[in-house]
């Protein structure tokens, strides 16, 4: 048989006195790659290579709770809002959690957005609230009443 994975071919000799003991199993060349050396990867390991592909790792982005957290607190200075100051507790806590426990930071996150929709549609009450008592209670001009 000739070819890959089998033998020399009949008849063939080897020019160098080893017989036809095989093609050079661990003979001059020393052993096949990988031979005898254990399942593993990486360096010092056995095995070769760097092991299996996989999804790198990448940081946590703080993107949105920055955003929340610089949101909620325009509600707070330009509204006088108090639903949004528990919006930016927790948009602060979540960016110091950002790094060290990422499912938790995004919890927050989402709870800090939430208290500034929150903060926005009661914002938007009290200003309809506020356009309709000024509106009943403003004087009417008329001719009549003057001097």
């Amino acid at each position: 048989m000739s070819g890959y994975g089998g033998g020399p071919p009949s008849g063939w000799e080897d020019p160098y006195g080893g017989g036809s003991k095989g093609w050079d199993p661990g003979g001059a060349y020393g052993p096949q790659y990988g031979a005898g050396q254990g399942q593993g990867y990486g360096y010092g390991q056995g095995g070769y290579g760097y092991g299996p592909p996989g999804v790198p790792y990448r940081t946590p982005s703080s993107g949105s709770t920055i955003a929340a957290l610089v949101c909620n607190c325009i509600a707070v200075v330009m509204c006088c809002n108090i639903v949004a100051i528990p919006g930016v507790i927790t948009a602060a806590v979540a960016l110091g959690r950002n790094t060290t426990d990422p499912n938790s930071a995004r919890k927050l996150t989402i709870w800090s957005w939430s208290l500034f929709a929150a903060a926005v549609v009661v914002g938007i009450i009290f200003i309809v609230i506020y356009v309709v008592v000024i509106a009943a209670t403003e004087p009417d001009y008329n001719s009549s009443g003057g001097i």
